[in-house]
């Protein structure tokens, strides 16, 4: 009875041989390894796998495969060796795949290069739970280690743990509950992946007037991750994600050119990419991801989506954020009758206490987007010219209330038309009052008012649950 598993376990090891003198392992041999590995079907080639790796051969596999020694005769070129890990990615289990990263990770010419190609192609060619089993397998080995590079005249540091960019890449492409699955399986070490994600790049020239330096980035990544997150249906989860990515914006954001010491090269570019995930995020669920971020205590007080919201107006993306409040205002969808949309009623969980969420998460946008607004300019009449910005375009989002067409719509519209006035007034009536501080305006153009009375259009629990998000986050946001 034949072994196919047995076989090509010994035929690999029978390869690897270097007893005797100047028996190294040749090229053809290296080759005849990867050979055979290629030519199993899965569930053969990861049994072998799995015994190459107990056995410690699967070491050795790696080795060879990266030898660019002048003496050494194995080695395969850059395009050979991620047609075997493309091969690999779509055969092996998570914890194969790990193993195998694991071992091109101890090779001593280069074990960046090697762990961050194959895990592009697990991102490429697994399969969807293997991509969550490869990343749980993973984790131990995710960190903040940065790569180190000279050269004659010059140093470059690449910000970027191996483990950690592979990792980002898998995760990446992952949608929907895999997604969420993904998140979950490399946890509390979320930020490490997203550090190695913006892919920072610094370089160090010398020349005889001295050293120079420069700091450049790539989000791609970055982005990716976020658009990972944007496709899950948990809001809670997505709310943690937008955090996180956020403290990886502000580290970017915060790096500056230093006369004489350092240059920051396209930062604009990579802040706006980063901006472009993250906003992918909220616009994906906003008023579940604004709900969560008010209520969860690590983002209660503001300061991530304040620092987000700050960066949104300094690309001048006013329009975006107001269609985020519009939609806070009657629903994602534009189809709520805001009067009752931020009367409903939730139960605290664990309790039996009530709370108006919706309510609550409309007056944590305001004191959010209030407090990047005057973060980022002191001068009044642009405050004045922001808020302007972002109410015509939350007016744009409450106008569609009751427009929808199809027997469906004209359902909603019937419910929602007085609610729609209502709102319409309010946001008219803050865009008409220029000479208004900005806050004022932001807060007036939130609630309904009621066009026979001129009073507000909700009662004091609504009015209350937004008064005390707004008041809480303008006190204790730090943009």
């Amino acid at each position: 009875m034949t072994d196919p598993v047995g076989d090509a376990v010994n035929n690999i090891h029978d390869k690897l041989d270097t007893s005797g003198w100047f028996n190294t392992v040749t090229n053809d041999e290296t080759h005849d390894v990867v050979n055979t590995l290629t030519a199993l079907p899965a569930d053969q080639a990861d049994q072998v796998v799995d015994r190459l790796a107990q056995s410690g051969d699967l070491d050795r596999v790696a080795h060879e495969v990266m030898d660019g020694d002048w003496f050494g005769n194995g080695g395969l070129s850059g395009d050979e060796r991620r047609a075997f890990f493309a091969d690999m990615a779509g055969k092996l289990d998570g914890d194969s795949l790990a193993a195998m990263s694991d071992a091109f990770a101890d090779c001593d010419n280069g074990g960046f290069d090697p762990v961050t190609e194959l895990g592009q192609a697990v991102a490429t060619h697994a399969a969807p739970q293997t991509k969550v089993d490869y990343i749980a397998a993973m984790k131990a080995g995710v960190d903040d280690a940065t790569q180190s590079n000279y050269g004659l005249g010059y140093s470059s540091s690449q910000l970027q743990d191996g483990e950690a960019t592979a990792v980002g890449d898998v995760l990446g492409s992952l949608r929907g509950s895999y997604a969420e699955a993904g998140f979950n399986a490399i946890g509390d070490k979320l930020s490490d992946v997203l550090t190695s994600a913006v892919d920072g790049q610094l370089m160090t020239v010398a020349s005889m007037a001295g050293a120079s330096n420069s700091i450049s980035w790539n989000a791609d990544s970055f982005e990716a991750i976020m658009g990972a997150a944007a496709s899950s249906n948990n809001p809670d989860l997505k709310a943690q994600i937008f955090d996180a990515g956020v403290q990886t914006l502000r580290e970017v954001r915060d790096t500056n050119n230093v006369i004489g010491g350092l240059t920051v090269v396209g930062k604009d570019d990579t802040l706006r990419q980063m901006t472009d995930g993250l906003t992918a995020i909220i616009d994906s669920d906003t008023t579940g991801v604004m709900r969560e971020l008010t209520y969860n205590q690590q983002t209660m007080d503001g300061s991530s989506f304040a620092a987000y919201a700050k960066e949104m107006l300094n690309q001048g993306r006013e329009k975006a954020l107001g269609q985020q409040m519009g939609r806070l205002q009657v629903g994602n969808n534009a189809t709520e009758n805001p009067v009752d949309y931020l009367d409903q009623v939730e139960i605290v969980s664990g309790t039996d206490q009530e709370r108006r969420a919706n309510a609550g998460a409309l007056g944590y946008f305001v004191g959010g987007v209030y407090a990047a607004t005057t973060a980022r300019s002191a001068d009044v009449a642009e405050q004045r010219e922001t808020v302007t910005a972002i109410l015509k375009s939350a007016l744009t989002v409450v106008d569609k209330v009751a427009s929808l067409g199809g027997p469906t719509g004209r359902v909603v519209a019937g419910g929602a038309a007085v609610g729609k006035e209502w709102m319409q007034i309010a946001v008219k009536n803050a865009i008409a009052d220029e000479g208004a501080a900005a806050g004022i305006r932001l807060e007036r153009g939130a609630l309904p008012v009621n066009d026979r009375t001129g009073e507000l259009g909700v009662g004091d629990a609504v009015a209350s649950a937004f008064e005390d998000r707004l008041a809480s986050v303008t006190r204790t946001a730090q943009p």
